[in-house]
């Protein structure tokens, strides 16, 4: 294995920027690259990227240095590694869904850090099996760097939700509402692309494509629930063959409960997240922060005097975060500093909560999240792959 930190003949280099490729020049991809190229991630060059378009080549091209190498795709950039043609410190991975894990452990086989855009893939074997492929890399190359773009944990609001949580400001969890249905798509969206909603190349609808940033901040900030029931609408809103409509209800170990909504197909859509929690209510509303304080803690009112309609006693007060500007840049720059805002092992609880709500809904029954390490795991992602080709081949055989 090449360690790019380490040198036979010079010894240790330590590069003054670092140098990444980006593999897929689509919307994403070449949003990253114009942000590298034009400066606005310090401490990051682009070097090399793969399967540009004349139009994404156009938006790149003032800014890009002349050495700047081009690729068809992922495996040509790597053998241009292997022969030594090119440098690279770490790639970014913006490519279909199914594509990640292959990628990213063709990196790790080189040496070369890796930044993936989320999800980590379709299924959690494969965020498993990259996980595993990174710790057995880092023995050889222990300055091997991996993390996905799950850029929403740098905003303020919900940072300070998840300090809130940690530190227990207000006790423990009791329920979580959250409704997303500001995601909406024209059916011009899904027609962009031919892989896109479909089971064989996109691997899901509204959960695999716009929910991972809020499934990944739900298990961020409150960990992921214990159990789940799943209601997948597909085609509910477009003419599409996977789902654009999602409630799912969470049960969490500690006894707290939840919903899960979210949609493609509702306008205006609303983006609201509430906590209850023992002492107060969180509300999160379009990125603007509440607390909803009592005046003493809740259970003193339960078990209080035997007033039979006594109410706590609160206050609502705004709790103000600094705005969400510039997300993308904060968490590249963030990487190219040795720092990971969401790390590799983390990727798989967005997958397993994602999982287990198809899998209820195709079962039609609630599904147990597996635990990281266990028996069950194994059962969990066989079954939901089993599941997944059935849903797959269903969807061939109408075409």
């Amino acid at each position: 294995m090449k360690c790019l930190e380490e040198n036979k003949k010079t010894g240790y280099r330590k590069a003054v920027n670092m140098k990444v490729g980006i593999i897929g020049m689509g919307n994403m991809g070449a949003k990253y690259a114009l942000m590298i190229a034009k400066g606005d991630v310090k401490g990051m060059e682009l070097a090399a990227i793969t399967r540009v378009t004349d139009e994404r080549w156009d938006m790149i091209r003032q800014y890009v240095s002349p050495e700047l190498m081009k690729f068809n795709s992922g495996d040509d950039m790597y053998a241009a590694i292997d022969d030594n043609s090119l440098s690279v410190d770490a790639v970014i991975i913006v490519t279909p869904h199914y594509s990640h894990e292959e990628l990213v452990k063709k990196a790790f086989e080189r040496g070369i850090s890796v930044l993936c855009d989320k999800p980590a893939g379709v299924y959690s074997r494969q965020a498993r099996s990259m996980w595993e492929a990174y710790q057995s890399a880092k023995k050889s190359c222990p300055k091997l760097q991996y993390g996905f773009i799950f850029h929403q944990r740098t905003f303020p609001v919900y940072r300070k939700i998840k300090e809130i949580i940690d530190n227990k400001t207000y006790g423990n969890i009791k329920r979580v509402n959250w409704v997303i249905t500001d995601w909406y798509r024209p059916d011009a969206y899904y027609e962009s692309g031919k892989w896109r909603a479909t089971w064989k190349y996109d691997g899901g609808g509204t959960l695999l494509n716009q929910c991972p940033h809020n499934l990944d901040l739900l298990s961020w900030i409150c960990g992921n629930p214990s159990d789940v029931a799943g209601f997948c609408s597909e085609g509910k809103y477009h003419p599409i063959e996977v789902e654009d409509d999602v409630t799912a209800y969470m049960e969490w170990e500690n006894g707290a409960s939840g919903v899960f909504i979210a949609s493609t197909g509702e306008a205006p859509g609303v983006n609201r997240l509430e906590i209850s929690l023992d002492n107060a209510l969180l509300v999160c509303d379009k990125g603007q922060l509440r607390v909803c304080e009592l005046d003493k803690p809740e259970i003193e009112y339960r078990r209080g005097n035997g007033d039979l309609f006594a109410r706590p006693k609160y206050e609502w007060k705004d709790i103000k975060t600094e705005p969400n500007d510039g997300a993308y840049e904060k968490l590249l720059t963030e990487y190219a500093a040795g720092r990971c805002v969401a790390n590799g092992d983390e990727a798989i609880n967005s997958l397993y909560l994602s999982n287990a709500i198809y899998l209820s809904s195709w079962k039609n029954r609630k599904v147990a999240l597996p635990v990281s390490g266990s028996r069950y795991e194994l059962m969990f992602e066989k079954q939901f792959e089993k599941e997944l080709e059935k849903k797959i081949n269903k969807a061939i055989r109408r075409k």
